[in-house]
């Protein structure tokens, strides 16, 4: 019994050790970036500026690209400059795409599932949803751009 006492506490020991030491070192800040060369932790503030090679699609005026898959969400057919970063109170994109705007400004409406709160049972809102607040989690600008990493992707919609 006292063996096995004694062994448990220095297997314990060792565990917290180990804790210790990795707790420690997990405090170095690793720089990680992508093609963006910001760091993966910043906001759409740090999105890359896109030079087009022309003049920058004026929202409304621009057809927009086929989606990938069919939940994927549509790319953003215009330019954002002016409209990022969004912040909690300020979402330009609110001014035009809210269904009650959007068929006089000419332009798509958000769709009904942006007004559900998945995280409060499904419940429907009169508001934008908290967690489809922020656009450019999930939407992005669209650009004809000679790509940085060449993407043989090929869409299974025809």
């Amino acid at each position: 019994m006292k063996k096995l006492l004694i062994s448990s506490a220095l297997i314990a020991g060792f565990i917290f050790t180990g804790c210790q030491t990795t707790t420690a070192s997990s405090n170095k800040e690793v720089k990680v970036t992508g093609i963006r060369e910001a760091s993966l932790n910043a906001d759409s503030q740090n999105l890359p500026v896109i030079q087009y090679n022309n003049q920058a699609p004026i929202p409304g005026k621009v057809k927009t690209y086929k989606t990938s898959f069919v939940t994927a969400p549509p790319m953003i057919p215009h330019s954002v400059k002016g409209m990022v970063p969004i912040k909690v109170g300020n979402n330009m994109c609110l001014n035009c795409h809210l269904p009650s705007n959007a068929k006089a400004m000419g332009v798509t409406p958000m769709p009904a599932d942006h007004f559900v709160d998945n995280f409060a049972g499904d419940k429907k809102e009169p508001k934008v949803a908290g967690s489809r607040y922020f656009c450019t989690t999930c939407h992005t600008p669209q650009a004809k751009l000679n790509p940085v990493v060449e993407n043989k992707f090929e869409s299974l919609r025809k």
